[in-house]
């Protein structure tokens, strides 16, 4: 697994309003299909002068999951 690789590619996407990065989890089990891993990052945006809207962190926040989705073809789970 490439963590330096995901964290710039999270951190690239996720432009000036992504402020910390933090990888909570790895898992590999019966529930995660053979080859593949289960990653978990915690994610902590903030604009430096202004509140944010749910529409400007979800915004980025996709941008964040696309640019995963075409680096790694991860597989967002849906809680």
């Amino acid at each position: 697994y490439r963590y330096a690789t995901s964290k710039r590619i999270i951190k690239e996407a996720g432009t000036e309003l992504l402020k910390n990065v933090k990888l909570f989890d790895v898992y590999r089990g019966q529930q995660v299909e053979e080859g593949k891993k289960s990653v978990a990052f915690s994610l902590t945006y903030r604009h430096d002068e202004k509140t944010l809207t749910d529409e400007e962190a979800d915004g980025v926040h996709s941008k964040v999951l696309e640019a995963l989705k075409d680096a790694f073809k991860a597989v967002i789970r849906e809680s």
